[in-house]
């Protein structure tokens, strides 16, 4: 399909198209709303909705297995988006608690397990990748029409994962994990080229492009967070050998050189060489990565770009940010939610979690906190 760039630019030079507002509230609670893929206990996939004071408030069955859920800015919708190597994204809206849409991307294109909806409601984004495309693609949809293809944006890498919208909700801030797979088997483990990609939304063109020094091209950077300053932490999955020393969690900043975040040699060597979802609080001076395989949840200082602390969550992966500043909420496979704070250092299992016999995906989503 060709671009369709000057359709694409000219809605977004236009005054938008304000959508009605709804808010969680629907739901008669003030307590945050919370989202995330999960397998049942009967084997089937599920986006699940639901906060810490009700529990479980919607459960919609999903064809497949499921990455990311994200929220629209306005609509009480919520996009389910399959992971990798998968081809579907659901639309759900969670007050009717309805299939709007279910998207089917490309017969020759996957998508990348993220998306992204700009704050004015109107375009979804997702990271795809082509096996006829040199470089992974930000495809942009039209909400307002039908969801019909508007652009597709280069990322100007291979295997493009996660993405950010920047605070000008311009430029599109993407994590290129640098491999080229087919399904999920690798094929340029040697010659992997990871990088952070920062696009422009009107023109397409790369704004900047950060690597690591050329001897950790073996790490993989997958997963992004963005603070309201602009900070990114990087979560990174290394491909080479299992007892290097690599960098697994960076920070990055516009103009400047990525930074990676020392570990000490005792948590580093328990990551397993990989680093799942990151996450900054809602102050933006902390946040956690976590590492599934190694059953920890690094927090960190990132004014200081410091190590603060490890606490070990069974296979936690999930991260949120909560209300509060410093804390965060983990999902795990088990099932179990759990409340981490980096001041007090502290870990509390929240025991209403045990109620919704899920094994949770890698990602949490909140919807309420802005």
């Amino acid at each position: 399909m060709a671009i369709k760039r000057r359709h694409f630019l000219g809605w977004l030079t236009a005054t938008p198209v304000m959508l009605a507002s709804f808010s969680g509230q629907a739901f008669a609670t003030t307590e945050p709303l919370y989202a995330s893929a999960s397998q049942g206990q009967d084997g089937q996939y599920y986006l699940h909705l639901f906060n810490l004071q009700a529990g479980e408030l919607m459960r919609h069955p999903l064809p497949e297995r499921a990455h990311q859920i994200t929220t629209h800015p306005e609509l009480p919708w919520l996009f389910a988006v399959a992971r990798r190597p998968g081809q579907f994204l659901d639309v759900i809206d969670y007050q009717q608690k309805t299939l709007i849409k279910r998207i089917q991307c490309d017969a020759d294109s996957q998508l990348c397990g993220h998306a992204q909806i700009s704050a004015d409601g109107q375009w979804l984004l997702t990271t795809e990748q082509s096996m006829h495309r040199e470089f992974g693609e930000i495809v942009v949809r039209d909400i307002h029409q039908n969801f019909n293809i508007a652009a597709r944006l280069s990322t100007y890498g291979i295997g493009p994962h996660e993405l950010r919208i920047g605070t000008d909700q311009h430029t599109l801030i993407i994590a290129n994990g640098g491999i080229q797979t087919d399904g999920r088997v690798n094929l340029n483990i040697d010659s992997m080229d990871p990088s952070l990609a920062y696009v422009d939304m009107h023109s397409g063109e790369c704004l900047e492009q950060v690597r690591l020094a050329g001897e950790f091209h073996q790490s993989g950077i997958r997963h992004i967070d963005l603070s309201a300053s602009g900070q990114v932490i990087m979560a990174m999955q290394y491909e080479g050998h299992p007892a290097d020393r690599v960098p697994l969690i960076a920070s990055h900043r516009p103009g400047q050189a990525i930074q990676p975040l020392a570990l000490p040699d005792d948590v580093h060597s328990q990551l397993q060489q990989y680093g799942g979802s990151a996450c900054f609080d809602a102050s933006g001076h902390y946040a956690a990565v976590s590492a599934p395989k190694g059953n920890l949840i690094t927090l960190w200082d990132m004014q200081a770009g410091t190590f603060i602390t490890a606490l070990r969550v069974q296979d936690g992966c999930g991260l949120a940010k909560t209300q509060q500043p410093a804390e965060f909420l983990v999902s795990n496979g088990l099932g179990r939610l759990y409340r981490l704070n980096a001041q007090t250092r502290q870990r509390q299992l929240i025991k209403q979690s045990t109620d919704f016999s899920v094994h949770w995906d890698n990602h949490l989503a909140s919807l309420a906190v802005s």
